[in-house]
C-alpha cells in the first residue's frame, strides 16, 4: 500500500540514479552525501537487493537498480503532476452555484463589493435550480435554500427567510388594497416549486385573520424570480422572501401593502466540501456573504 512505501528513500534513490552520483544527489537535495548513502543502504536492506555498485569515486546502477529507477521516476512524475493539478485547483476561480432567484435578485447586485475588496479573487457564478455535486461539478460554494442539516458538507447559515405580500404601488392603488381581506379578490402569484414546508398564501391569510380564503387564484411559476417579474409587471401580488425584494422595495418599484410577515422553516446556506472550506479565497467569500446578509438585515436567528 502507498502509505508503506519508503518515499524518502525512493526520492533520494531517484536523484542518485538520475545523476549517477551520491555527491550530486546530495547537492540537489540539500542533504549530506552521508545521508544519501544511508537512505540508499536502508532502501537496499528493505528491498533485499543491491541497487548500486560502489566504486572509489563513482556508483553504477545494478540491473535491479536500473529497473527500479524507471518505475520510481515514472511514479514520482505522476505524483508531481497530481500535486500540480491540486495546486492549480486551489488557485482557480471560485465557482459559485446559486439558485436563479437568489443569483439575480440578491447576489448579482452586490458582487461588485466583494470584487472591490478582493480584486485578486476571480468569482464565477452559475445559476441553477438543480442539485449539484460539489466534487464532480467543480463547484466551490453552493448557495441553497433549505432546512439542513447538510451531512458531509461544510455549511454556513447565511440568512433566515420571512415572507410577506408585495406588489407595485399602481396595482395596490387600482385594486384598493386596504385590508388583508382585499387580497381575496386579486391575483395571488406563487412559485410552484417552492420549498415543501414553505408558507403559502393560505398560511399568510390565516395569520392575517382572513378565514376560508382560497389561494389558488393567479399564475403559477417555476421559480421565485419569474413570480416577482410578473408582479413587477403589475399582474398581481406575490408572497416574497425579504432577501429577494430588498432592492425593489428600496427603489419603490414594489411596496408591502401589509406589514404582516410569516417565517419559513428554511434558511439560505453556503455549502462547501469540508476539504476545501478553509481555502483562503473560500473563507473570504463566505465571510463576505455573511457580512452582506447582516447588512441587509437577513440574519435574524433565534
Amino acid at each position: 500500500m502507498a502509505e508503506r512505501l519508503p518515499l524518502n528513500g525512493l526520492r533520494v534513490f531517484e536523484a542518485a540514479a538520475r545523476l549517477g552520483s551520491f555527491l550530486r544527489a546530495a547537492d540537489e537535495l540539500a542533504i549530506t552525501p552521508g545521508a544519501v548513502s544511508r537512505q540508499i543502504k536502508t532502501l537496499e536492506i528493505e528491498l533485499g537487493v543491491r541497487l548500486f555498485e560502489r566504486f572509489n569515486r563513482a556508483v553504477r546502477l545494478t540491473e535491479a537498480g536500473a529497473t527500479l529507477a524507471v518505475g520510481v521516476r515514472q511514479g514520482l512524475g505522476v505524483m508531481a503532476q497530481a500535486v500540480d493539478q491540486a495546486r492549480s485547483r486551489r488557485d482557480a476561480p471560485v465557482v459559485i452555484s446559486a439558485t436563479p432567484s437568489l443569483a439575480a435578485r440578491w447576489l448579482a447586485a452586490r458582487l461588485y463589493r466583494f470584487q472591490e475588496r478582493h480584486p485578486g479573487i476571480d468569482i464565477r457564478v452559475s445559476a441553477n435550480d438543480t442539485p449539484v455535486d460539489l466534487a464532480r461539478d467543480g463547484v466551490d460554494i453552493a448557495l441553497r435554500y433549505g432546512k439542513g442539516p447538510y451531512v458531509g458538507l461544510h455549511a454556513t447559515r447565511l440568512a433566515t427567510a420571512h415572507l410577506f405580500p408585495v406588489c407595485t404601488p399602481a396595482f395596490a392603488a387600482e385594486a384598493g388594497l386596504k385590508t388583508p381581506a382585499d387580497l381575496t379578490r386579486v391575483s395571488l402569484m406563487q412559485d410552484i416549486n417552492a420549498f415543501g414546508e414553505e408558507p403559502v398564501w393560505s398560511d399568510w391569510l390565516a395569520a392575517a385573520g382572513v378565514e376560508g380564503a382560497a389561494d389558488e387564484r393567479g399564475a403559477r411559476f417555476s421559480n421565485t424570480y419569474l413570480t416577482i417579474e410578473a408582479v413587477l409587471a403589475g399582474r398581481g401580488v406575490a408572497l416574497a422572501h425579504r432577501a429577494l425584494v430588498l432592492d425593489d422595495l428600496a427603489s419603490g418599484r414594489l411596496i408591502r401593502p401589509f406589514d404582516l410577515e410569516v417565517a419559513s422553516p428554511a434558511s439560505y446556506w453556503a455549502l462547501s466540501l469540508p476539504e476545501r472550506a478553509d481555502l483562503p479565497q473560500l473563507r473570504r467569500f463566505r465571510a463576505w456573504l455573511v457580512d452582506q446578509a447582516e447588512a441587509d438585515g437577513l440574519r435574524s436567528f433565534k
